[in-house]
């Protein structure tokens, strides 16, 4: 968890998931940050086996790769400390999804009558039990898991596809309402 609770990390997460493979110094064009943050954050993700040096014929590149496309975690801990390790995962993973929200928001209108059509922007509130919206949970995530295989396999996206951001939540109010 500690691996993940910092916002270049997920930042590099998401270069590499885009690029498939690549170096610190592309890392670095990609997200902003200096080559050298780039090349030590790399490093601690490789550390925790998140990331893992790409095969290469250079000498001289050193590029890098996933080893997994799916990072999960619970909130449920067994201790104090990881039960505080999980919450500030959690608040950094949030805060990177807002981001990439605000930063489609910001360029939506770049993007073709299509694209800003078909973009998924919608709220829900209701009642549900504990185990209802684990269910629900579990049901959104299967749907939204069909296409992973995209991801890996460029023979598997269709002519016209394009990286897509998918972000759910579901969580219970403050029993005394909305604040």
């Amino acid at each position: 968890m500690r691996a993940l609770a910092h916002p270049l990390k997920w930042a590099l997460m998401d270069a590499l998931l885009a690029e498939g493979a690549a170096t610190s110094a592309r890392c670095a064009e990609l997200v902003g940050e200096s080559q050298a943050n780039c090349s030590f954050h790399l490093r601690q993700l490789a550390r925790y086996g998140l990331v893992e040096e790409a095969p290469t014929t250079s000498r001289r590149d050193r590029p890098w790769r996933l080893t997994t496309t799916e990072q999960s975690w619970s909130t449920v801990q067994p201790d104090e400390k990881r039960t505080r390790a999980a919450a500030e995962l959690e608040r950094v993973f949030v805060q990177h999804e807002i981001a990439e929200l605000m930063r489609w928001e910001r360029s939506a209108l770049t993007y073709g009558q299509d694209w800003r059509r078909a973009a998924l922007r919608t709220g829900a509130q209701t009642w549900l039990t504990a185990d209802e919206l684990a269910d629900l949970a579990k049901r959104i995530t299967e749907v939204m898991l069909t296409y992973r295989d995209r991801l890996t396999d460029p023979a598997k996206r269709p002519a016209g596809s394009r990286p897509v951001r998918l972000f759910a939540v579901g969580y219970p109010l403050p029993d005394d309402g909305p604040e």
